[in-house]
């Protein structure tokens, strides 16, 4: 049972093969011909404005934290495609048209580190599934949820906040399992990590602050599975050093990434345009002295700044509205109901989409396991099994009340703003994270299962990928006739044709 409840780090040439194709596979999906198409993508249009103030190391203030923004425009820096084209009239505005885009700009450059950011996430994935199956193949299996998730691909191909946030919801949730699986024997490098992960992903978009819960549910395990064997001062002494050095490490990335932020942005607002005028209105008189150079740089005016940064999302926040058409409510979300053509083109004759479309089958799986998590947890209450493996069973509960915790949030913001079906994301990477805990769980549970086991994967992985095939030219903007567009909408109705 001891080999079964602890991460060890894998030695085997399996593991480093196995996650070398994943991050190959990835690569063909997430950064295959990401200059097509040649026009804004959903919020593109937003993040290319911020993009170019970024270049010109200009203030700004956006609707999320600076992180994701940040590293778009690193990407676009690193590459610079569109070096001999003014792309300065771009940051002018806080949004923009088709129209402003100047003829022949690449988009390569602002959508790269979304990319590569994916194909990072999908490498993460893989060893979170190895976390937590401890086998090579099986890991290599379930990595196909993240690999082959035809949702994520058109995210994540683009120039849009999602892929950085997910690779760092990963990392949180692999430092979790891991940690988990060290049961009483906590690790202020794990805990560092979880913090820090959990930190980078708020500091991308403020609703990852769920992930927060998972380090509370894992120290208040600790300390119930300690609470009678091992002397209680002791133990809250630990519980207290753990908790502090994950909200430590999560305040100081955050705090970091703002300060890289002022850094690489210091020049003063420009007042003649419209992104400057609608910025100059949440400037308090000490940011504003120092980015006319008139005040150092200190600890109250980097305060002072992310206060104003605070006030500017708060504002922008109220001014949301609460629907439109392409919106969803979070209940909606594990049926798939809510998918968003972001742009189509057409010939003539046919029509290349760019659509937010799920895998099917893997958007089945998904809406199953947390049933089917409950369900297992129910029954070993009721008829335990005495070689059940405890961590993993402790696993399963904390991951289930994460993604209730996480449902429950997101249906309290519905309540106050418009919410789309990408918001999703964290909650279905959850998912996918119990059907391993899951499989795992039923195959312990039901011995006469196991010679079916590999059948069992093997028939899995063959329905993901034939779903990804069959949804992929959604995903990809590859034309379609209209008839050819019709047969997506065989199994649930994803897209709206157009001749």
């Amino acid at each position: 049972m001891q080999a079964t409840t602890e991460m060890r780090m894998p030695r085997n040439a399996s593991y480093w093969c196995a996650l070398g194709l994943v991050a190959l596979l990835a690569s063909v999906n997430f950064l295959a011909g990401l200059a097509e198409p040649r026009g804004a993508i959903w919020d593109e249009s937003y993040y290319l404005t911020s993009t170019e103030r970024y270049a010109e190391g200009v203030a700004q203030f956006a609707s999320h934290p600076p992180l994701g923004l940040m590293l778009i425009a690193a990407g676009d820096g690193l590459l610079h495609p569109n070096r001999n084209i003014d792309t300065r009239p771009l940051g002018r505005d806080k949004h923009a048209e088709g129209r402003a885009i100047p003829p022949g700009f690449s988009f390569t450059g602002v959508r790269s580190a979304s990319g590569l950011f994916a194909v990072l996430g999908a490498m993460l994935f893989f060893a979170l599934m190895y976390a937590i199956t401890q086998s090579t193949f099986t890991a290599l299996v379930f990595s196909n949820l993240f690999t082959f998730e035809n949702a994520f691909i058109t995210q994540f191909r683009a120039a849009q906040l999602d892929a950085f946030q997910i690779a760092f919801s990963v990392a949180a949730l692999l430092c979790f399992v891991v940690a988990a699986r060290r049961q009483q024997r906590s690790s202020p490098a794990l805990e560092a990590g979880f913090g820090a992960a959990c930190g980078l992903a708020m500091m991308v978009k403020l609703n990852a602050m769920v992930l927060l819960l998972l380090g509370v549910m894992l120290i208040t395990h600790r300390v119930m599975k300690g609470w009678a064997g091992v002397p209680k001062r002791r133990l809250l002494l630990i519980a207290t050093r753990d908790a502090g050095v994950m909200a430590g490490s999560c305040v100081a990335v955050m705090l970091a990434v703002f300060a890289v932020h002022m850094h690489v942005s210091a020049n003063y607002v420009d007042p003649t345009s419209i992104a400057g005028q609608k910025d100059q209105q949440f400037l308090s008189q000490e940011y504003r002295e120092y980015l006319q150079g008139t005040r150092p740089l200190s600890a109250s005016v980097i305060v002072s700044a992310a206060n104003d940064y605070r006030r500017f999302m708060s504002a922008d926040f109220e001014g949301i509205p609460r629907t439109d058409a392409n919106a969803s409510s979070p209940l909606q979300w594990p049926l798939e109901h809510g998918t968003i053509n972001y742009r189509w083109d057409s010939d003539g004759s046919r029509t290349a989409y760019v659509q937010l479309v799920g895998n099917r089958v893997s958007w089945i799986l998904a809406l199953a396991a947390p049933f089917a998590a409950l369900a297992l947890l129910v029954l070993q209450w009721r008829r335990p099994l005495e070689t059940a493996d405890r961590v993993r069973h402790a696993l399963l509960g904390m991951l289930l009340i994460e993604y209730i915790a996480f449902m429950a949030l997101h249906w309290f913001l519905g309540t106050y703003r418009v919410m789309y079906l990408y918001h999703y994301f964290i909650g279905l990477l959850l998912a996918f994270t119990l059907i391993p805990l899951v499989f795992r769980e039923a195959m312990d549970r039901w011995p006469a299962a196991q010679k079916w086991q590999t059948p069992a994967l093997g028939g899995m992985t063959a329905l993901v990928l034939m779903s990804f095939v069959f949804y992929s030219p959604l995903n990809f903007h590859r034309p379609l006739t209209h008839r050819e567009c019709e047969e997506r909408n065989s199994f649930q109705h994803v897209v709206d044709c157009r001749s």
